[in-house]
């Protein structure tokens, strides 16, 4: 398997880059995949205290629709394994802060949601806009954004797929730091840093409390067997075919 996500080390800091540029990194499976396989070595390391999460040139674009499998049973399992990222960033011990620029849309959205802390810059595109292909939100997401903006400007990001920028997504709280255009990375590394220097009990403690208090796996579990439903419908099929023509879909509700 290629590197499609890269691992850097700095000392007690590890910084994980989805490195699928012509892709703009949606999520195929080799990218989730290898990028599951690289959270749990650092989970695993001990000289590990904190990570950021970037991208090549863009954060991520959202899930692959080109060539997705729409068997409800293989697009259940393909979700488990996703699944597995959100967890590791979630329930993991490790603080860890996105960088992000470009887009983060779809499950882009909910990965750098996930993120502990979320640095973006003016020109990031942050997008809900699972509806317009016919599928929900996924990835988490409905667990992860209204603890950051609140279950009223989630509603609405999500069931009209609003698109924010950078701007837009700190003056919410979507993103908790705004850095100057081009300055993300470096902004998420000195945030990160301080992380790795903190004792890093606590740190876990509260991670993991606060994960299992809002019941993350009971909203994965219930995601992975509606969204493998939905990518099974017509729905979803005109969805993606008006996303690839770029025109307006029309649903039926089949």
């Amino acid at each position: 398997m290629s590197d499609v996500v890269l691992l850097e080390r700095q000392g007690a800091l590890a910084i994980l880059t989805l490195n699928l540029p012509e892709k703009r990194n949606a999520l195929a499976p080799e990218l989730y995949l290898q990028l599951a396989e690289h959270l749990q070595t650092l989970q695993d390391d001990p000289g590990c205290r904190a990570i950021v999460l970037t991208g090549t040139r863009s954060f991520c674009a959202g899930g692959e629709l080109d060539g997705l499998d729409t068997n409800p049973q293989s697009m259940r399992g393909d979700m488990r394994q996703g699944h597995r990222v959100i967890r590791q960033i979630v329930t993991g011990r490790l603080p860890v802060v996105a960088a992000v620029q470009g887009a983060a849309f779809g499950a882009g959205l909910s990965l750098a949601s996930a993120c502990d802390f979320v640095v973006a810059e003016p020109g990031t595109q942050f997008g809900a806009v699972y509806g317009k292909v016919g599928v929900m939100p996924d990835w988490g997401v409905l667990w992860s954004l209204p603890q950051r903006i609140g279950l009223p400007r989630t509603r609405k990001m999500l069931m009209f797929s609003q698109v924010l920028n950078g701007e837009q997504a700190h003056a919410i709280g979507l993103a908790d730091e705004l850095a100057e255009p081009g300055q993300a990375l470096e902004l998420a590394i000195e945030m990160a840093v301080q992380l790795a220097e903190a004792a890093p009990g606590p740190l876990s403690a509260s991670k993991s409390l606060i994960a299992r208090s809002l019941n993350l796996d009971a909203l994965l579990d219930w995601e992975a067997d509606s969204q493998a439903l939905l990518i099974a419908s017509e729905d979803f099929a005109e969805g993606r075919a008006a996303f690839f023509a770029k025109r307006k879909p029309v649903f039926t509700g089949r």
